[in-house]
This record gives C-alpha cells, structure tokens and sequence, in this order.
C-alpha cells in the first residue's frame, strides 16, 4: 500500500518543481537493519580516517550550475578528493542533468532505490520528512545527535529558531542542513546598466513609470532585444524584485500574520496587466518562457540584449570585466508610487538544504560521521576553504582569506573556482561560511546588500514551517497542482493568450476549486504554531 501510495504521489507531482520548505543509543531498526551507537561519542574527537576498511556511499545530488562544462562527476572536485582522504571513503555520485534533477529525484523515490545520501536542492519528499521516515525511505537521526551527529546537533542548538527550522512537525530531526555561520542578506536583486542609464541622461529608477521610460528607451536607442530579461514563469524567483511593489510574489505570503496566496491578489493581477504591456511594447523577451527561472543567461548581458535583469551581487563585477566599458548597479525593486515602502525581497537566510541519509544505507553510522565532520572545525575550513597555502592563507588577524586560485582565477570565475575547489554551497550540508566571499568581492558589488535592503521581508513566510504528516500531504498535492496552473496562467495573461481582464474572475475561480483556501488554512495552522514557538 506504502509503495502505491508512493508512486502516485510521484506522479502528481513529476512535471513540477517541489518547495525545499521542510522542513541508538542503544538498538534502532533502520530498513530491516540494526544500528548500534557509539557510547563514547563522535563529537569533535572524530578519529580520521573514519574506517579502517574501502568503503563507498552513494550520494544523489545536483551538480553546481558554475560547473557546466568544466566537470560532470564531483570526484574531480578538489574538496571532494581531499574529503576522501581524510575520512577513507568513497563517495559515488549520481548526478542529474540540469534542469532534471526534480524528475530524478521524483523517480528515484518512485522506484524505491535510494542512494545512500540524498542532497535536497528544489525537491522534497513529497509528503515531508515525517513521512519519508515513516514510510521507510529515510532514517530518522533523532537517536544519533549525541553520538555519530554531535558537532551538528551542537550547532543545530544555537538559538530556538535554527532548532525549529531543522526539527519536523513530529520532533524528529531527518536531515542535516546546511548552517550559516552567520546571516546573509538579500544576495540576489535587480541590476541595471549605468552606463546606459548616463549615456541616456537617465537617474536611476524608482517607480515602475520610471522602469517603463527606462526600458523603453533600452529598446529605441540601445537597441536591446530584451530592455529586461525576466524569468522563465513571469516572475523573478528568488528575489521577487519585479512583482514586490505590488506587495506580493509567486508563493504563500503572510500580512501581518495573515497567509494569503499572493498569485490570488489584487496586487498579482496588476503586476501581470503591467507585463502585459511591456510584452506588447517589446520590453520584456518575447520568449521568455524559456529562459532560466531566476539568474538572467550571462551571455544576454555581455552581448547587449538587456540592460536590467535578476542576478546574484557577485555578478556584477564579473559583467564589467568581461565587457570593457560597461557599469553595472543594483537597484531597488520599483514601486508604485515614490515613497511605498517594500515587504518583499531575497529574505535574509541562515539555514541551507537538508541532506538525508537512506534508511537502506548499509553504512549509515559512517554516514552520519561524514557529514558531521563538515560541522567540525577542520571540516568546515576544508569545505569553506580548501587547502593552506593552495586556495586559502590566514591574514594578519587568523581570518583564513581565500587566495587568487578562487578570487582571480584566469581561467575561472570565482563562482566556478569555488565550486571547483571547495565544497559547492547547499550540496552536501556543513557549516557555511558565505562571508569567505566578501574578501575578493569587489566593494561596489557589496553595496547591492544595502540597496536591496531598502525594504523589509516581512511578507515572506518563514522558510522552516513544519507540517503534520496528513497537513503535508494534503497540502503537496493541492500547491502542486496551484503552482503547475499559476505558471501556465501567467505566460498566457503576459502574452495576451488570455485576456486579464475578462478571464481574471474565472482564474481566481479555478484557483478556489483546486482548493486553495484549504491550502492557504492549512498554512495558516502552520505558521501559527511557529509564531507560538518563537
């Protein structure tokens, strides 16, 4: 029954991208087996290697975008090759293609035949973590965090929201997550082309009727096939900096502890009447639909075919050096009117994606002494870092400083050499150290935080809402099928195949029939306890 239950599950939700949001001591049956924990503890007195034997895990994970082209299997990957041998084991990867790795994933749990550790990257079981461990897939850690996972479980106990965000709605802890060493702010927003805007005698805009006079004379003077490149659904994910001066973006939002459904509002309508015009003006791409859904393609940028798009604030240093002459800035999401005060924005994060381990892995004490290794001191300077004196020195005041093998590689960007050289962010959990950036970053690429974080994100709902094992399979099936009709709606209210103003009434009404205000109820439920707990 479990295994039917599975596979239809899987196929309410294969051809869409799942939310991330999850969410012994003695004898404990994992997948038939027995695992016994070690009395003396594992914390940071981890004896390397941790096996005197060959052994090999499989790991399933999605290979960093920076490294398309440069390799496809990670044990090229020098943090990778180190990894192994400090700790004597081998990971064999199973890496997706990109842009495939939901599908993989969804196929995987559908078949029944995990890989030993699984790297959650936009996918998710698709009934929680509860539900995964219940349903025999993965291994619940619970009984392990004083032993195999102390280094984790010691850091996971910083403050009560890093303990409720990697807690599920049973009390279980199922996966490892990525932990910030510190808060990062909003590190995605909108970019503009400066020196077009001074070539132009534009300033820089504030309103959308500024963005309206700017584009437009992007396409008429510059000569700009997209005056701004937008995401592949109509928004801009991750930052939602296009649609936040409507007060709203493309998922569950809450106002003043209200969730609301922000594809349902007012606000959504306008921005999406907004789009439709610069489509009809020739202001946005006329094939967006297949672009990516939230970084702009470099290419566009460097070639001259937009001047304003959505991009991480390393970027905009690396546009410049490949294009003599160009400025680029970041900018404020654009507003109705000037002096509206902004909600929505790349909210500020502390905690990445989960890794689970299978409930079937054959080694899974070795496992868990892996991973809790990235949360070790040596560890996580390995991870963050890499080698001394190759891709990492210590500066005056024992801060380790990343060298020109990551910052100024000639043949790589320093997204590309980090995802060469160290541990790629939110592949494999550990302690994340995304200041190690801020050292090579060039300082005007620094003021993208301040710029956009003008607004507030007070309208973004919290990333680490938990869900009863029934919420959560209520809710995955009817967000599914929400998310799947919001996208297709979008392109056709944008491109004028559905008329918005005589077919917005009819949207909303389909919305309500896939039982939207059960979603938004259910939701409701959620964050309300959160706030409780908090």
């Amino acid at each position: 029954m479990k295994e039917v239950k599975r596979v239809i599950s899987i196929l309410l939700i294969l051809m869409l991208t799942a939310s991330v949001l999850f969410g012994c001591a003695a004898k404990e049956k994992t997948g038939g087996r027995e695992v016994t924990g070690n009395e003396s503890g594992a914390g940071s007195n981890t004896v390397m290697p941790l096996t005197d034997k060959p052994i090999t895990l499989t790991v399933f994970v999605g290979l960093d975008s920076n490294l398309k082209g440069i390799l496809n299997d990670y044990n090229s990957n020098m943090f990778f090759q180190e990894l192994e041998k400090r700790t004597g084991v081998h990971l064999e990867f199973v890496i997706p293609e990109i842009g495939e790795e939901s599908d993989a994933y969804y196929s995987m749990i559908a078949s029944d035949n995990f890989t030993d550790i699984i790297s959650h990257y936009n996918y998710a079981y698709p009934e929680g973590l509860d539900a995964a461990v219940d349903d025999g897939c993965y291994l619940d850690l619970t009984p392990y965090l004083d032993t195999y996972l102390k280094d984790y479980n010691t850091l996971r106990n910083r403050d009560t929201y890093t303990i409720k965000s990697t807690t599920t709605g049973s009390g279980r802890v199922v996966a490892c997550y990525g932990l910030y060493t510190e808060k990062q702010g909003p590190w995605m927003g909108l970019q503009v082309r400066k020196d077009w805007l001074d070539e132009l005698g534009l300033n820089e805009p504030v309103t959308y009727d500024d963005w309206e006079k700017m584009l437009t004379l992007f396409k008429s003077k510059k000569g700009a096939y997209a005056p701004i490149s937008i995401g592949n659904n109509g928004y801009l994910e991750y930052s939602h900096a296009l649609s936040a001066g409507f007060g709203v973006y493309e998922d569950f939002m809450q106002v003043n502890g209200k969730v609301v459904y922000g594809p349902a509002e007012e606000g959504w309508k306008d921005y999406l009447t907004l789009l439709n015009s610069w489509y009809k003006k020739g202001l946005i791409d006329h094939d967006f639909m297949i672009n990516g859904e939230w970084q702009v393609d470099k290419s566009m940028v460097e070639n001259g075919q937009t001047g304003a798009w959505n991009a991480m604030y390393i970027m905009m240093s690396q546009y410049e050096q490949a294009v003599p002459g160009m400025d680029v800035i970041p900018v404020a999401s654009p507003v109705v009117k000037p002096g509206d005060k902004l909600h929505i924005r790349r909210e500020d994060c502390s905690i990445g994606n989960p890794v689970t381990i299978s409930a079937k892995c054959k080694y899974p004490e070795i496992a868990m002494k892996l991973l809790n290794y990235l949360y070790t001191q040596d560890g996580s300077l390995l991870a963050n870092y890499g080698t001394k004196n190759d891709t990492f020195t210590y500066d005056s005041a024992g801060k380790p400083q990343v060298t020109d093998k990551i910052a100024r590689n000639p043949k790589y960007s320093m997204g590309q050499a980090q995802a060469l050289y160290l541990l790629p962010p939110n592949r494999l959990g550990g302690l994340y150290d995304w200041t190690r950036e801020l050292s090579a970053v060039p300082k005007q690429d620094l003021k993208a935080y301040d710029v956009w974080s003008k607004g507030d994100d007070s309208y973004i709902l919290p990333s680490s809402l938990t869900y009863t094992g029934e919420e959560s399979k209520e809710r995955s099936k009817i967000v599914t099928d929400l998310t799947k009709y919001m996208n297709s709606m979008n392109i056709n209210f944008i491109i004028g195949a559905s008329n918005i103003n005589t077919e917005w009434d009819s949207y909303i009404n389909e919305l309500k029939k896939m039982n939207l205000d059960r979603a938004v109820e259910i939701t409701q439920q959620a964050l309300d306890r959160f706030n409780s707990e908090h």
